[in-house]
C-alpha cells in the first residue's frame, strides 16, 4: 500500500522563539486568554510546573492584560518585558 500527502510542500515563513533548555531558575509568565475556567486551569499549570522545576518563577496571569484581544496587545508585551520573564504559556484552550 502506498499512502500520498495531498498537502503539497509548505513554505516555512516564520520561525517560532527559541526553546528554552529548562524551566529550571527560569520566569515563567502565564497569560489568560479568559475562555473556559482559565481563572481555575492555569493556577494549577503554574502549580505543576513548580513540581516540575522547583526554583522556577510563575508570575501569575492576573498581573497581565486577559482576553484573546489584548493578549497580543503592545501592553502585554511591555509588561512580559517590565517583569523580565523569560517565557509565556497562554491559555486556556476550550
Amino acid at each position: 500500500m502506498e499512502v500520498y500527502d495531498p498537502s503539497g510542500a509548505t513554505e516555512i515563513t516564520e520561525l517560532h522563539a527559541p526553546r528554552l533548555d529548562t524551566l529550571d531558575g527560569k520566569k515563567i509568565a502565564l497569560l489568560s486568554n479568559d475562555s473556559w475556567q482559565a481563572h481555575r486551569t492555569l493556577p494549577l499549570v503554574g502549580e505543576m510546573i513548580k513540581a516540575d522545576h522547583p526554583t522556577a518563577e510563575i508570575v501569575p496571569y492576573d498581573e497581565f492584560p486577559i482576553g484573546n484581544a489584548v493578549i497580543d496587545a503592545d501592553a502585554t508585551v511591555v509588561r512580559a518585558k517590565e517583569l523580565g520573564v523569560d517565557a509565556v504559556v497562554i491559555g486556556n484552550a476550550a
